[in-house]
């Protein structure tokens, strides 16, 4: 009668072969690196857009008094 299990894996006993390819982490990691830094550039950029772009309170009250000045004649 044969066992299913054939093939005994010992604890300690490392096999080159089950171990994975990618020895390097820098090669791995790379393309989630960059993607990381492009998407904060991008963020960033549009957070300051949207600060630069928010009317400041001042502004208003002078486009207000321009409006309203009457010249007579």
């Amino acid at each position: 009668m044969k066992t299913m299990a054939t093939h005994i894996k010992r604890i300690g006993k490392n096999d080159r072969q089950a171990q994975s390819q990618h020895t390097n982490a820098w090669e791995v990691m790379r393309p989630f690196v960059h993607f990381g830094i492009k998407a904060t550039a991008a963020i960033a950029h549009t957070l300051i857009w949207i600060v630069k772009h928010i009317p400041k309170p001042d502004n208003q009250r002078q486009e207000k008094s321009r409006n309203n000045k009457i010249i007579k004649i």
